[in-house]
């Protein structure tokens, strides 16, 4: 009879270790769940911008989307002009000093057409002396040189600041974190030429990048050119 109990004894405190020991598990593994990497200064901020964004996106999915519900896409042939444009987009970071400590090589094309490039630049991305994230744009002289480099960026490394020239600061996109979210933005009408206003807005997460641009009449504000009403062309993270 007391070896039973004994038994009985030392099985129950067994349960209690192996319970103690998943309860401690689960909370271990808890924790480990809520704790999120936050990018609180501007430094923090821009590491993790340069983390986020390169890879290769595309809106196909959205691009479905507005198929099916009957909407205009714009295509190559100019066929459902002004609606909304097919865009593939490689942002790839690259070693070149001479240029900067954060930079990016930007290249877009249409319809999956690598030879329809839509925009092709280099970021460079800094903290202003307001502590202010900003992201300059350059757009290459040559314009065909380089198409293509998302295939081989190491031909970058050894890119010179003469082949490219910076637009003026007033176009610079400034860099704002909402939540899990950075938006970029042009500075009201301050990216102006003539009487023409561009303005470029960007919305960054971890695996979406979305964009949308317009350039409107600087007197009266009328729109002079966008896509797909101004809406934003939402990109997925493919690679």
């Amino acid at each position: 009879m007391k070896i039973i109990k004994k038994v009985i004894f030392i099985f129950a405190v067994l349960a209690f270790m192996i319970s103690c020991k998943e309860t401690k598990k689960v909370e271990t593994e808890e924790k480990t769940e809520t704790v999120e990497s936050v990018a609180n200064t501007p430094e923090e901020q821009l590491a993790e911008i340069m983390s986020f964004w390169p890879g290769m996106y595309n809106n196909d999915k959205q691009i479905k989307k507005a198929k099916e519900s009957g909407e205009d896409v714009w295509l190559l042939d100019d066929s459902g002009k002004d609606g909304w444009l097919q865009i593939e987009s490689h942002y790839i970071k690259i070693n070149n000093p001479k240029i900067g400590n954060n930079v990016l090589y930007v290249e877009e094309y249409r319809d999956h057409q690598p030879d329809s490039t839509y925009r092709q630049r280099i970021y460079t991305l800094n903290v202003d002396s307001t502590n202010t994230v900003r992201v300059k744009m350059w757009p290459f002289k040559d314009k065909k040189k380089y198409i293509g480099a998302w295939r081989d960026p190491s031909i970058l490394d050894s890119l010179k600041v003469e082949e490219i020239s910076a637009y003026p600061d007033k176009c610079d996109l400034i860099v704002r974190k909402e939540g899990d979210a950075y938006n970029m933005n042009m500075n009201g009408k301050d990216c102006a030429f003539g009487n023409s206003v561009f303005n470029y807005q960007v919305k960054l997460t971890k695996d979406v990048f979305a964009y949308r641009d317009k350039i409107t009449t600087l007197d009266t504000g009328e729109i002079k050119s966008t896509a797909a009403n101004y809406a934003y062309h939402n990109l997925d993270k493919i690679k």
